[in-house]
């Protein structure tokens, strides 16, 4: 039986972890990733029909690097909720994850909004002269990932240095 938010939170991540396999997969096959649905992905860009597969291709690749640091970060967390089920929330390694987690978020913001810019100017590249596109967007949820990951860090660092003083007074005693 399930007791803790801990806990909870472990089987959560693992559940999202091993999950996401199984969901890439079946966007895959769903055809998320046909041109057609690349283009309906991105209304607000003329493509041209001139664009290889090539190039739909290396943009689905670009989508999917926050895919994988997001996935870094979740396993992050579960090795954080790991230490907090068996006791072991104040520890040197916690401290650690958490600034990890927290360096983690921040590597997402930026990757979502390098990302972006990439897909547009990978998929207007076929465009006519002037009709290419290179947009760079950054908005509310990733100022706010980028907030949550600058504390996280914060925190991370200062429990790293309680940590280390705790450790240095149990070798006084």
């Amino acid at each position: 039986m399930i007791k803790s938010l801990p806990t909870v939170l472990f089987f959560a991540t693992w559940a999202l972890l091993v999950g996401a396999v199984p969901m890439l997969v079946g966007l895959f096959l769903s055809g998320t990733f046909e041109p057609d649905a690349v283009r309906a992905a991105f209304p607000h860009l003329h493509i041209s029909q001139a664009l290889s597969p090539m190039w739909f291709a290396v943009t689905i690749l670009v989508g999917l690097v926050p895919w994988a640091v997001g996935l870094w970060v979740l396993y992050q967390m579960q090795a954080l909720f790991a230490l907090y089920r068996t006791d072991r929330a104040l520890t040197l390694d916690a401290a650690h994850l958490i600034r990890r987690i927290g360096t983690g978020l921040l590597v997402l913001a930026i990757t979502h909004v390098v990302t972006n810019t990439l897909q547009t100017l990978v998929l207007t590249s076929a465009n006519a002269d002037g009709e290419r596109v290179l947009a760079v967007s950054c908005g509310t949820p990733q100022i706010g990932v980028i907030m949550a990951a600058g504390l996280m860090v914060v925190s991370g660092r200062s429990r790293i240095e309680a940590a280390k003083a705790v450790d240095d007074m149990r070798g006084i005693i």
